[in-house]
């Protein structure tokens, strides 16, 4: 019995238009994940390296240390987290962050270099360099840190990369010593290869919002991955404190819902 013509195209179709999803939401995944592992770590980056005074066991768990190679500038921040802490979003990180920081990160001119020894957040390893350097007040009179880096994530030997350059505004909080009001706006543009080996360019398209001490998650802001065609649109919501954004894929013109603690996509 032969099989009709028409059905097997029907098939080959169907076939493909599956694959294409299957493609299209493991590639949103990819996104996601990579754009929300230095979400992990930004208050390591933010505060070990603060001058103030701070109370700093509000940052980081009891069983993290944290070293100083000296009272004075230049010096170098060591986070080590043994072989294991738990932080506040319940993930487990073991290794250390290391910061090297030329001087007091309120003063313009003032560079850090972060990088890593043996880090992980969970079972992700996290390696590659993050740079960052105070280039003044802007014309709203508000700080900005010019940021730079190359970031590999690698689970279970498959490897995401990052590069990226960004601008990070500090709105509020910045004339105090308190980490509670501290408060930002980032944006920027880079690139991103996922798992299987797909360069993807982004751009931030609506500033990133930031309250990194009282919301786990950013706040708000709006990520475009890709072309016009094909790629992503991040969205990180609409001011509310919660883990929940959405994603929507171009190439499908569909919308999901997103869970940023577990970095997947919600069917």
């Amino acid at each position: 019995m032969r099989t009709p013509l028409f059905l097997i195209c029907t098939l080959l179709l169907l076939f493909a238009c599956q694959k294409q999803q299957s493609d299209d939401l493991t590639t949103g995944e990819d996104i996601l994940q990579m754009d929300m592992d230095e979400n992990d770590y930004v208050l390591e980056e933010l505060y070990a390296s603060n001058d103030c005074n701070a109370d700093l066991s509000q940052v980081f768990p009891s069983c993290a240390q944290i070293i100083y190679s000296s009272s004075e500038y230049p010096k170098t921040i060591t986070v080590d987290f043994g072989s294991g802490c738990i932080d506040s979003k319940g993930r487990t990180k073991k290794g250390k962050i290391i910061i090297y920081v030329t001087g007091d990160m309120k003063t313009e001119g003032s560079s850090k270099d972060i990088t890593f020894d043996g880090f992980f957040i969970n079972n992700v390893k996290i390696e590659g360099t993050k740079h960052a350097q105070n280039i003044g007040l802007n014309s709203s009179n508000n700080m900005v840190i010019s940021i730079s880096g190359e970031i590999n994530a690698t689970k279970n030997g498959s490897t995401r990369k990052r590069v990226f350059k960004r601008q990070r505004e500090w709105i509020n909080g910045y004339e105090t010593c308190t980490v509670e009001d501290d408060e930002f706006l980032i944006s920027g543009h880079g690139s991103i290869t996922t798992l299987n080996g797909r360069e993807i360019n982004h751009t931030i398209t609506e500033a990133i919002h930031i309250r990194p001490h009282q919301c786990a998650y950013p706040l708000s802001g709006k990520v475009d991955f890709g072309t016009q065609l094909r790629g992503a649109i991040l969205d990180f919501g609409n001011e509310n404190c919660d883990n929940i954004g959405a994603i929507t894929l171009k190439r499908r013109n569909k919308t999901f819902q997103i869970d940023l603690d577990t970095r997947t996509i919600i069917h």
